[in-house]
């Protein structure tokens, strides 16, 4: 590990000297290294100065594949990847791999079954049915007394606990449904898009975390019009982070870049031009955030993430909706919801009829039907049992138990139908999408993750099976500050000087994720590639 630089009295000490001769080193280097690689490399340098940091910047990249993240020529992209941590084999680790629990989960470093959010709809135990795609239900706050009623911390609590005088905000495009549970209850400020009463895109706030007036009213930040060209919304919630950054400098700020998502995956799959097109946006708002707080003379005192919500998996098979519909009507029950995506989750009235639906099912014999699970209650507590007819590898259905523990709780569904990859439950009437997430296949779950910035480790690309509940806990140490109610590991590997206890913490994990990755993994060859 390098040594911490020093300086005491009037005496500048050996570290010191090395500091200086370092700096010496990437100013003096070949005029083909990129201005910008030079000044992350001179931020890296002066960063080891520090005792910890002082700002966060989370990214989250919205449904982007981690293969999007070696598109060429991305500048700034590529200069932070040189100086931190990448994790190949990081992954959601939670079902429903959907927006609103994925962001929750990075914001809670908690699991859906600890913070309360289980996707965009589900059913709690008194049958009372929650659905988070509408936006009078943010303004209800009904995510954030979620949240609140599940006993969560987040980013946003855990940081104001140890710097009272810290400012968190939350941006996104118009994915308030995004912004909201990033923030979580504690944020200062949530911001989003929507279209004004003469449809123009402008941005906007959720109730009780509305910023002052001058930030939602700044120049350059209103569209004229809702139809916005390619990486433009993503710009625009970069700009509105920005426009609060300069006027009330928040400690924290979180950022969902919508169109990672929509329209790229659901609309466009994984098609290259787009990629590259959002992607090349994603490099010059990396840059244009920089170049803000290298101008507050901040730069080299914060800590960048980036990351995603869920995977993304380009669809070349369907699974009509009436299989699980129609297998709900055989069995004489009664659905109070069901999602359809990557996987399919019921939830029944009649709880005790949940093996008999997941056996009809089965005897649907779909051949994108991977599995099949029903949730059993006991003594001990909520389990899934695997239906029986369909052969998957006992490597597989771990992997599979895995995932579903991460949101069996009381309101977890009373039936689960996994698909192969590549595979989606979908109207036959409804819009063909090519691409989806939501379930448990390695597509939807396999995220990228990126940290970098002082206190974290240079030059590393990581094989640990790295969880969107373990970002929190490790953003939140370098801050000194303990992840307090979090069910995530702090990722040892992603710092500079990790205790013993760190690593045995990581070191465990990875046993116990090892399995889990490399059997979705492989399952998802097997799949792809019959």
């Amino acid at each position: 590990m390098p040594s911490r630089a020093y300086r005491k009295g009037g005496t500048v000490s050996r570290a010191s000297f090395s500091v200086v001769a370092a700096i010496f080193f990437v100013l003096s280097t070949s005029l083909a290294v990129g201005v910008a690689d030079r000044l992350h490399r001179l931020s890296t340098v002066t960063s080891i100065l520090r005792v910890q940091p002082k700002y966060l910047v989370v990214l989250v990249l919205d449904g982007a594949r981690p293969d999007y993240l070696r598109v060429k020529g991305l500048t700034h992209l590529n200069a932070l990847r040189s100086q931190g941590v990448q994790y190949d084999r990081a992954f959601a680790g939670i079902l429903e791999s959907e927006t609103p629990s994925g962001h929750a989960t990075i914001s809670t470093g908690s699991t859906p079954a600890h913070d309360g959010l289980l996707g965009f709809n589900w059913v709690r135990g008194d049958n009372d049915a929650i659905r988070l795609f509408d936006p009078n239900v943010v303004r209800q706050g009904t995510m954030e007394r979620l949240m609140q009623q599940a006993g969560a911390s987040t980013i946003a609590s855990l940081f104001k606990s140890r710097y009272p005088k810290a400012k968190v905000v939350a941006v996104s495009g118009h994915k308030y449904y995004a912004a909201d549970p990033l923030g979580g209850p504690a944020a200062d400020y949530i911001l989003y898009y929507a279209p004004d009463a003469k449809n123009n895109y402008v941005p906007t706030a959720i109730p009780n975390h509305v910023p002052p007036a001058s930030i939602l009213n700044a120049p350059g930040l209103a569209y004229r019009g809702t139809n916005l060209p390619a990486g433009v919304e993503d710009t625009l919630a970069v700009k509105l982070a920005l426009t609060s950054f300069r006027k009330v400098r928040q400690q924290v700020t979180l950022i969902n870049l919508p169109e990672f998502d929509y329209p790229l995956g659901h609309v466009y799959g994984d098609d290259p031009a787009y990629v590259k097109t959002l992607m090349q946006h994603f490099d010059r708002d990396l840059g244009m955030i920089e170049d803000a707080y290298r101008k507050a003379g901040v730069l080299d005192q914060t800590v960048f993430v980036i990351t995603s919500d869920h995977g993304m998996t380009p669809l070349q098979h369907i699974v009509p909706d009436s299989v699980l519909d129609d297998s709900i009507t055989a069995a004489g029950a009664t659905s109070i919801e069901t999602t359809y995506s990557t996987s399919g989750y019921i939830w029944l009235q009649n709880a005790n009829l949940a093996q008999a639906v997941a056996d009809n099912v089965v005897k649907k014999k779909d051949p994108h039907v991977q599995s099949v699970y029903y949730k059993v209650t006991s003594s001990a507590g909520d389990s899934y049992v695997r239906a029986g007819g369909l052969s998957i590898s006992a490597q597989t259905d771990s992997a599979n138990q895995y995932l579903l523990k991460s949101f069996l709780s009381g309101n977890a569904p009373h039936v689960v139908t996994i698909c192969t990859e590549r595979t989606a439950f979908e109207n036959i009437s409804a819009k063909n999408w090519k691409g989806n997430h939501g379930g448990a296949a390695w597509e939807s779950q396999h995220v990228p993750l990126l940290i970098a910035g002082p206190g974290v480790a240079g030059g590393i690309v990581s094989q640990a099976p790295a969880r969107l509940e373990d970002v929190a806990p490790t953003a939140l140490v370098l801050f000194g500050i303990k992840a307090r109610g979090m069910q995530g590991t702090v990722l040892a590997d992603a710092l500079r000087n990790p205790s013993p206890g760190q690593v045995k913490a990581q070191t465990q994990l990875n046993r116990t994720l090892s399995p889990v990755v490399a059997a979705l993994s492989a399952r998802s060859q097997a799949d792809t590639h019959p």
